[in-house]
């Protein structure tokens, strides 16, 4: 809950009369009561919609290739409007700079930029001048257009509510539309590194790094996604959504007991001392 959101208690505080209402897209149960909390609302009464986005697609992919993948999806969703969210501003701008040089209408935006030039490229972008933005979470708050076809995630969100709330950016128009996350450990651990080294209280830690666990789980599930995410913010249905990679195309399993046995096997013998590559190539 930022800082700032906190100090709206105070009109409320002085002003009893006024009626007020607090609006927010995706709130796990967590926090729906923060909210209510923090702003010191009484006897509140709380309205839920539904979570599900019925026009949007959900496929997870592996990390493998990001860029030539990235291309692909492009040309194949015939230029497309679309944005790609990166974890850091030097990734945006390189992405950017190489589908410019593929021909794209593309651009970066991140929050070091000059306000004027964010603003620009916000404009060219509604107005389809530029096509694709590559851009930090700074960008998409207050962005309402309504034929952005996709939703792609460079790298992996923080939690799930980022992640919803950013592929909601997408079929505003109701149109079919797509979200493509890309996932890799190493964004797991970038991640998890950046809430164990903050400031924050330990608190703060444990709750960041819980809902970061539950990321990791729905890019591994096996199962429907769109279930996953629902279930996350307290909704329900074991119907499949049958729009998900999950749905659309169900993992093959197999019984891995004994494959997992030796695997344990031989980290228990190389003394837990060694990597994972090694690893392999031992039981290999």
């Amino acid at each position: 809950f930022r800082p700032e959101y906190a100090q709206i208690k105070n009109l409320i505080n002085k002003f009893p009369d006024i009626p007020h209402l607090a609006l927010t897209a995706t709130a796990d149960k967590a926090t729906q009561q923060d909210i209510i909390k923090q702003l010191n609302l009484k006897d509140a009464e709380l309205f839920l919609s539904s979570f599900r986005r019925k026009n949007i697609e959900l496929k997870v992919l592996p990390s493998k290739k990001r860029y030539e993948v990235i291309k692909k999806h492009i040309i194949n969703n015939k230029g497309g409007v679309g944005i790609i969210y990166c974890l850091s501003r030097k990734s945006t701008e390189q992405l950017a700079t190489k589908l410019k040089k593929d021909g794209f209408k593309a651009a970066f935006y991140h929050g070091a930029m000059a306000s004027d030039k964010r603003q620009k490229i916000q404009n060219q972008f509604q107005r389809d001048d530029v096509q694709i933005i590559c851009a930090t979470i700074a960008f998409g708050m207050g962005i309402d257009k309504s034929n952005v076809r996709w939703v792609i995630h460079y790298n992996l969100p923080k939690n799930i509510e980022s992640y919803y709330q950013e592929i909601g950016r997408a079929g505003r128009d109701g149109v079919d539309s797509q979200a493509l996350l890309f996932f890799s450990y190493g964004d797991i651990t970038v991640l998890r590194s950046f809430v164990t080294g903050s400031d924050a209280s330990e608190h703060f830690k444990k709750v960041q790094l819980s809902k970061l666990d539950r990321m990791l789980e729905f890019c591994q599930a096996s199962s429907c996604r769109t279930n996953m995410v629902l279930s996350y913010f307290g909704e329900h249905t074991s119907n499949p959504c049958g729009n998900c990679d999950n749905c659309k195309n169900p993992p093959q399993n197999f019984d891995g007991t004994i494959i997992a046995q030796k695997a344990f096997s031989a980290v228990k013998r190389t003394g837990q001392q060694i990597t994972i590559p090694l690893l392999v190539d031992i039981i290999r």
